[in-house]
């Protein structure tokens, strides 16, 4: 059985690598869908639609949602960005495919069964991350 939960949040980011304008800080509505495996309990269900809301917020979404996310190996941003405002530091470059992965990685240590991870950059842009 197959069970997923959509988020969305607010997040800005960039490509140090990137050559064309992805290079620069910018942000975008991301859509977020969360898909788990497992087979049914003795009532039908994989899992409370609430929980797994819960743990999504708590572990992921809360997170990033109106936040930079910032490679470390990013020397313009790590020099320069204020650290008063609200920014996370990950070990890889925010693209969309790494972003799906790190997700995946955060739920499953929040305990979560995970079959896929979608994260939607733009309406007709998204990368899938299958275990």
């Amino acid at each position: 059985m197959e069970l997923t939960k959509t988020f969305t949040f607010d997040m800005a980011h960039r490509l140090s690598f990137h050559k064309g304008k992805c290079k620069n800080l910018h942000g975008h509505t991301y859509k977020l869908e969360v898909s788990l495996s497992g087979v049914l309990d003795e009532n039908g269900m994989l899992m409370d639609f609430g929980d797994l809301k819960k743990i999504c917020m708590d572990k992921v979404v809360n997170v990033l949602d109106h936040s930079t996310m910032i490679y470390e190996k990013d020397e313009l941003l790590m020099n320069s960005f204020p650290k008063e405002l609200y920014h996370i530091v990950v070990p890889f470059e925010p693209t969309a495919e790494n972003i799906s992965k790190w997700i995946a990685k955060e739920l499953e240590e929040g305990g979560l069964n995970i079959k896929q991870v979608a994260v939607w950059e733009t309406a007709s842009s998204k990368a899938l991350y299958t275990k």
